[in-house]
Protein backbone atom coordinates (compact mmCIF):
# COMPACT_ATOMS: atom_id res chain seq x y z
CA UNK A 1 0.00 0.00 0.00
CA UNK A 2 0.97 3.36 -0.60
CA UNK A 3 1.16 6.38 2.09
CA UNK A 4 -2.41 7.82 0.20
CA UNK A 5 -3.81 4.48 0.59
CA UNK A 6 -2.46 4.30 3.95
CA UNK A 7 -3.72 7.94 4.96
CA UNK A 8 -7.18 7.13 3.47
CA UNK A 9 -7.50 3.90 5.40
CA UNK A 10 -6.80 6.22 8.49
CA UNK A 11 -9.73 9.17 7.47
CA UNK A 12 -12.39 6.30 6.83
CA UNK A 13 -11.53 4.86 9.99
CA UNK A 14 -11.51 7.89 11.87
CA UNK A 15 -15.05 9.12 10.01
CA UNK A 16 -16.62 5.59 11.07
CA UNK A 17 -15.92 6.54 14.55
CA UNK A 18 -16.86 10.13 14.38
CA UNK A 19 -20.29 8.82 13.38
CA UNK A 20 -20.44 6.41 15.98
CA UNK A 21 -19.83 9.10 18.61
CA UNK A 22 -22.26 11.15 16.81
CA UNK A 23 -24.92 8.41 16.96
CA UNK A 24 -24.12 7.91 20.65
CA UNK A 25 -24.76 11.59 20.91
CA UNK A 26 -28.27 11.44 19.12
CA UNK A 27 -28.96 8.71 21.74
CA UNK A 28 -28.00 10.56 24.89
CA UNK A 29 -29.95 13.56 23.49
CA UNK A 30 -33.27 11.54 23.55
CA UNK A 31 -32.34 9.86 26.82
CA UNK A 32 -32.16 13.34 28.41
CA UNK A 33 -34.96 14.79 26.54
CA UNK A 34 -37.20 11.78 27.48
CA UNK A 35 -35.91 12.66 31.42
CA UNK A 36 -36.94 16.11 31.33
CA UNK A 37 -39.85 16.60 29.13
CA UNK A 38 -42.17 17.08 31.74
CA UNK A 39 -40.77 19.80 33.01
CA UNK A 40 -39.41 21.41 29.46
CA UNK A 41 -43.16 21.34 28.52
CA UNK A 42 -44.14 23.22 31.81
CA UNK A 43 -41.03 26.24 31.40
CA UNK A 44 -42.29 26.37 26.98
CA UNK A 45 -45.91 26.42 28.01
CA UNK A 46 -45.31 29.15 30.97
CA UNK A 47 -44.50 31.54 28.33
CA UNK A 48 -46.56 29.82 25.31
CA UNK A 49 -49.40 30.19 26.66
CA UNK A 50 -52.35 31.20 23.83
CA UNK A 51 -52.85 28.99 20.86
CA UNK A 52 -51.60 31.99 19.07
CA UNK A 53 -47.77 31.50 20.82
CA UNK A 54 -48.20 27.66 20.61
CA UNK A 55 -47.91 28.05 16.98
CA UNK A 56 -44.86 30.82 17.14
CA UNK A 57 -42.77 28.20 19.14
CA UNK A 58 -43.92 25.83 15.87
CA UNK A 59 -42.48 28.03 13.36
CA UNK A 60 -39.43 28.65 15.35
CA UNK A 61 -36.95 26.36 12.73
CA UNK A 62 -34.47 28.85 12.58
CA UNK A 63 -35.14 29.19 8.55
CA UNK A 64 -38.72 31.38 8.67
CA UNK A 65 -38.09 34.87 9.29
CA UNK A 66 -40.02 36.32 12.26
CA UNK A 67 -42.20 38.85 9.55
CA UNK A 68 -43.37 35.26 8.06
CA UNK A 69 -44.35 33.87 11.19
CA UNK A 70 -46.37 36.91 11.67
CA UNK A 71 -48.07 36.37 8.01
CA UNK A 72 -48.98 32.84 9.42
CA UNK A 73 -50.34 33.46 12.35
CA UNK A 74 -51.84 36.27 11.87
CA UNK A 75 -50.17 38.71 14.70
CA UNK A 76 -48.08 41.38 14.18
CA UNK A 77 -44.11 40.96 13.87
CA UNK A 78 -44.00 43.10 17.18
CA UNK A 79 -46.45 39.99 18.98
CA UNK A 80 -43.80 37.62 17.96
CA UNK A 81 -40.34 39.73 18.32
CA UNK A 82 -41.77 40.27 21.85
CA UNK A 83 -42.93 36.53 22.13
CA UNK A 84 -38.58 35.55 21.40
CA UNK A 85 -37.47 38.13 23.70
CA UNK A 86 -39.48 36.21 25.97
CA UNK A 87 -37.97 32.84 25.44
CA UNK A 88 -34.18 34.23 24.73
CA UNK A 89 -34.40 35.48 28.08
CA UNK A 90 -35.46 31.91 29.17
CA UNK A 91 -32.91 30.53 26.88
CA UNK A 92 -35.23 28.54 24.75
CA UNK A 93 -34.33 29.66 21.59
CA UNK A 94 -31.30 31.02 19.65
CA UNK A 95 -31.16 33.62 16.80
CA UNK A 96 -28.09 32.42 14.61
CA UNK A 97 -29.32 34.34 11.46
CA UNK A 98 -30.88 37.81 12.51
CA UNK A 99 -34.46 37.46 12.46
CA UNK A 100 -34.62 33.44 12.12
CA UNK A 101 -35.24 32.56 15.39
CA UNK A 102 -34.53 28.88 16.15
CA UNK A 103 -35.71 26.29 19.35
CA UNK A 104 -32.62 25.45 21.20
CA UNK A 105 -34.11 22.25 22.24
CA UNK A 106 -36.27 20.63 19.01
CA UNK A 107 -39.71 19.72 20.72
CA UNK A 108 -43.16 20.74 20.44
CA UNK A 109 -45.29 18.56 23.08
CA UNK A 110 -47.38 16.60 21.31
CA UNK A 111 -50.67 17.62 22.87
CA UNK A 112 -50.33 21.02 21.25
CA UNK A 113 -52.20 19.66 17.92
CA UNK A 114 -50.49 22.41 15.77
CA UNK A 115 -52.19 21.65 12.84
CA UNK A 116 -55.40 22.21 14.62
CA UNK A 117 -53.95 25.29 16.40
CA UNK A 118 -52.53 26.89 13.37
CA UNK A 119 -55.91 27.90 11.90
CA UNK A 120 -55.98 30.51 14.83
CA UNK A 121 -55.74 33.75 12.80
Amino acid sequence: MSKRDDLLEQILSELTEIKQIISEFREIKHIVLLNSRENLKKEIEDIASTDERKVIWGLLDGMTLTTDIAAKVGVSARTVQIFVSQLEEKELVVTEKRGYPKRRIDYIPSDWRLSEVSRVG
